[in-house]
Parts: C-alpha cells; sequence; structure tokens
C-alpha cells in the first residue's frame, strides 16, 4: 500500500508521518525541546507534516529557548558518582514522593505508606473521597450527581457556611500548577500522562501538608491517638528522612496551593494559618534538634522545597558572617596559597598542640578558631543524619549559581579526616559521635573529599588558613617539635609521668652520691 503524500510549500511530495510514531528529532535537539514540541503541535498537524510546519517549528524552538533559559530546575536525580558515596542515603526507606520515583518499585513498606497517602486524602475530603477514572474525569461512590461547582453546603455551627474540600478542587488547583511543576525537574517527565501527573501531585503533597500539620503542636486529639503513623515514633523518624531526600521532593508552591485551599476548609473564619514553612521546620528539626528554629527561617528568601527549606535553617548565621567578611575561596585543596603544606589532618593538629573544643548551642557551620583553639559544633553521624547532608550537598552541586555552604562544609571535615585515628581524636573530643565505626565513618568522609570536584572551601577558607599558619609555626620550628615530641611521648599517661619523675629523682640521689663521695676523698687531702 503507498503511503499518504503531503504537500509542502516547495510544491515536493514528501511522504507524510503520523505523529503518533516517533520522529527523530536534529542532533542539535535536545530530547526536552523534542517532546514540547510534540507535546503542542497544532492539531492540524496531527494527520500529516502540513505547510506550516517548518515555520511552527522554528517558532516553537525559540519559545523553548527563551523559556528554559529564565527558568532553572532545583530538582534533579543524584548522579551516579553520589551514590558511588552511599548510594541507600539517597533511597527512600518507606514513603516516594514525587515523579522522579514513580516508576520505581515498591516494597511491602512502601505500598504500605501508599495506603495511607488515600486515608490522609479521604480525612481531608471529609470521607467523600472520589474515584478518578481513566478518562481523567472524576465521579463520586458516595453519590450519582456531581457535587456543586463551589463545593458549598450549611452546616449547624453557629450559622457559618463552611467550604467542603472536593476532589475537583484540588485537582484543578494542581491542574493549573503542572506545566510549572514539570519545569522544576531536570528530567524530562513529559512521557508522564497529565492526568496521572496531576493525581500524583494532589495524592503525594495532600499527604505531606496533612503530616505537617497533624504533627504541629502535637495536638493530643482522637483522630491522631488512633492515627498508626502519628503514634510511632520510629515511622515519623523515617517519614521525616524520605521527605528530606533531594529526589523525594515536591515544589513548594505546589504544598503551599494545597495548604492555602485545606486552611479555607479548616478555618471558616479566616483566621491566620501558620505558616507551612513552620509547620515543616519544626516537624523535621527532631533530626539535628536545635532551640527557635523557626526563627532561623529566612523570610525573604524563595524557597523551592522542604530540602531547601530546612537547609536554609542552618545558613542564617553563615551568610552574616560571609557578608561581613566577604567571601574567600580556595584554588587548591593540597596547597592553599602557594606556599603553606596544609591541610592538616585532625592528628597533626593534636600533635602541633592544637586544641578541640566542641560548641554547644551553635549551628553546624558555625566553626571558628582562635588562640590555637578549633571550636567546631558537635556532630552526631548516624544513618539519618549521612542522609540529609548528602542530600544537602546533592542539591547544592544541581542548582544554578548554589550557595555551597554543606558542600564547604564537607570539605572542611575532608580536611581534617584521613584515616581512623582522626576520627578516635575528633570523638574523644566529643565533636564527632557516631553510631559505626571509626574506618567507616574515616572511609565516608573520604569519599565524599575525593568526589566532590571543586575543592573550594570557600565560607570556612580562612579558619583552615589560620589553621594551617599555626600548624606550619610548630613543624618549621625544631624546638618546637622536639619539645612537643617529648611532652607527648613522656607526659601522654600518669604512668609515664610518675616513672619519669622516679627517673629524675634517682639520677639526683646518683649525683649527690658521687658528690659527697669526692668531697670527703678531697677534704681527707
Amino acid at each position: 500500500m503507498s503511503q499518504p503524500l503531503a504537500y509542502v510549500s516547495s510544491g515536493i511530495k514528501v511522504p507524510s508521518r503520523p505523529i503518533s510514531k516517533p520522529l527523530i528529532p536534529p542532533g542539535n535537539l535536545s530530547s526536552f525541546f523534542w517532546a514540547h514540541i510534540l507535546s503542542t503541535m497544532p492539531k492540524d498537524a496531527n494527520e500529516h507534516l502540513g505547510p506550516a510546519f517548518v515555520p511552527w517549528v522554528k517558532q516553537s524552538l525559540r519559545q523553548g529557548i527563551a523559556s528554559s533559559a529564565k527558568s532553572s530546575t532545583t530538582i534533579d536525580k543524584i548522579p551516579s558518582n553520589w551514590r558511588d558515596v552511599r548510594n541507600d542515603a539517597f533511597n527512600p526507606e518507606m514513603i516516594r514522593i514525587g515523579p522522579l520515583r514513580t516508576n520505581d518499585g515498591r516494597d511491602n513498606r512502601q505500598w504500605f505508606t501508599e495506603e495511607h497517602k488515600a486515608r490522609f486524602l479521604n480525612r481531608l475530603l471529609e470521607g467523600e473521597l472520589e474515584q478518578w477514572r481513566s478518562d481523567g474525569d472524576m465521579s463520586g461512590t458516595a453519590e450519582e450527581e456531581r457535587l456543586s461547582v463551589d463545593c458549598e453546603r450549611g452546616e449547624d455551627d453557629g450559622g457559618r457556611v463552611a467550604k467542603a474540600l472536593c476532589l475537583d478542587d484540588l485537582a484543578e488547583a494542581m491542574r493549573t500548577l503542572e506545566h510549572k511543576t514539570k519545569a522544576f525537574y531536570s528530567k524530562n517527565i513529559n512521557t508522564i500522562p497529565d492526568v496521572n501527573f496531576v493525581m500524583m501531585m494532589v495524592v503525594d503533597g495532600c499527604f505531606v501538608v496533612e503530616l505537617l500539620r497533624l504533627c504541629f503542636g502535637n495536638p493530643r486529639t482522637k483522630a491522631i491517638e488512633d492515627d498508626p503513623i502519628l503514634t510511632n515514633p520510629h515511622i515519623l523518624t523515617t517519614l521525616r528522612r524520605d521527605l528530606l531526600l533531594l529526589e523525594n521532593q515536591l515544589p513548594f508552591f505546589v504544598l503551599e496551593k494545597l495548604y492555602e485551599l485545606i486552611s479555607k476548609k479548616k478555618n471558616p473564619d479566616h483566621q491566620q494559618a501558620v505558616p507551612l514553612e513552620e509547620l515543616a521546620v519544626t516537624f523535621f528539626n527532631p533530626l539535628l534538634p536545635r532551640q527557635n528554629v523557626i526563627s532561623k527561617l529566612d523570610a525573604k528568601k524563595r524557597k523551592h522545597h522542604l530540602l531547601d527549606i530546612f537547609r536554609s535553617t542552618f545558613l542564617k548565621s553563615a551568610r552574616e558572617k560571609v557578608d561581613n567578611k566577604g567571601k574567600n575561596r580556595v584554588k587548591s585543596r593540597s596547597n592553599l596559597d602557594g606556599s603553606m603544606r596544609g591541610p592538616y589532618f585532625a592528628s597533626e593538629l593534636n600533635e602541633a598542640g592544637v586544641k578541640f573544643k566542641e560548641w554547644r548551642g551553635h549551628d553546624l557551620l558555625d566553626i571558628e578558631f582562635g588562640r590555637r583553639t578549633l571550636w567546631v559544633p558537635p556532630l552526631s553521624l548516624n544513618d539519618n543524619t549521612i542522609s540529609l547532608l548528602l542530600n544537602f550537598v546533592a542539591y547544592e552541586l544541581s542548582v544554578n549559581h548554589p550557595e555551597s555552604f554543606f558542600t564547604n562544609y564537607l570539605m572542611f571535615w575532608g580536611c581534617l579526616v584521613n584515616s581512623p585515628r582522626d576520627i578516635q581524636i575528633l570523638h574523644k573530643h566529643r565533636i564527632i559521635s557516631n553510631m559505626g565505626s571509626e574506618k567507616a565513618v574515616a572511609e565516608l568522609l573520604m569519599r565524599c573529599r575525593e568526589v566532590i570536584s571543586n575543592p573550594d572551601l570557600g565560607y570556612f577558607y580562612d579558619k583552615i588558613e589560620k589553621v594551617n599558619h599555626c600548624c606550619q609555626q610548630y613543624y618549621e620550628s625544631k624546638f618546637d617539635f622536639w619539645w612537643r615530641s617529648l611532652i607527648r611521648e613522656r607526659f601522654s599517661s600518669p604512668w609515664t609521668c610518675l616513672s619519669l619523675f622516679a627517673a629524675i629523682i634517682l639520677l639526683l640521689l646518683t649525683i649527690l652520691q658521687t658528690f659527697y663521695t669526692m668531697y670527703a676523698y678531697y677534704r681527707q687531702h
């Protein structure tokens, strides 16, 4: 059977192709632009490649390039080299949120939380959960007729009329944010059907918002006391950890819109609702407990997602110091200014007489050095905090023009740790507490140091420079080196001190005995 023919502007007949079949894009055309072209192709091009095809493609490309130049993705896939550092730090244990993991397989625990997503949504809808049909429409299960457009219903509540939240409200709100949401992801997710994507935004977003809302202040209501999630500390800890994974994020404007709709329903008197970011940082604070965490929020900064919000609470004091001192950068990890040998590891700092002091009550980034003392806030390393720190760094490496505070923070630890001996010294001074072995922690920090391609210490440059200058003076002075070697070897424990003291007394007695023997001899003669 001969192929149908289409006529182009030049008058030459070329075989037409159904748009449903894959078209091979030009070599300089990214998959994202090509998917955008196919998804926005005009209706008259659905059958054949008509005369307007080429000009329309050029226009689409110009629009796509212009829009992509203005936008920046903030939710990215984890690079393979970072997964080599610790793969399980980037994988959810219990719950999957967002489109980046939609097609991943789920184990029994993740299916368990999928059921709870539906239960949380049903609670928001007050038991009137509607089923999503395959054609994208929604039909009620409790009644045959559709709910009214405004979803209003009278309630015997002091004459007030409350808005009953329905699935139509949520779905329509998410439909308006669908394309903006997809632009936040670096991975091309246009292959996900629009209906499925909107449904994911509704179900996942409502679960996150309702979880944050119910856990804020922990009111002891019957609904919470009977909830298998909210009454289980282990599940809550795992959820906190999973909801702060980079690949497990929804854009914050999606959560804000859902929270706005939910707050209107829960507060018919239009009472001022607690900001969603305050609910979020309060919920995640137990992972790295701090006092007055809400006061550390930056109200002026644009909020990308939950991981970005919680990360920003550690940056307030660091940003202030950077603004006051200016930003210094390091060009080489192994040679800071062209003359120094550093950086020096913790064992070498200890040998040089540098003291380590834990700095309680300060955020992780508040590190200072003065009077041969390095003040470092204590860091508790466990599976949850390791996952959190690595996802902080993965996020900083994925966005445009990042503030690489936690990338610099890991490089700081990479400057201090090169062996289990270094971890032992830091643990002895209560700066690092770890649940595993010193060897495992040292290997983890050394792998991070190798993976970070840019050895820029940024905010921590001046601290490391001061430490290295102090140590350089020690290692260049032979007297200081010998004296501290004597102190370290002969006065490292009470027993060595006691034995040295006994040896000195014995030597003095021997000298006195020799003196009196010689004195008696010369006196006789």
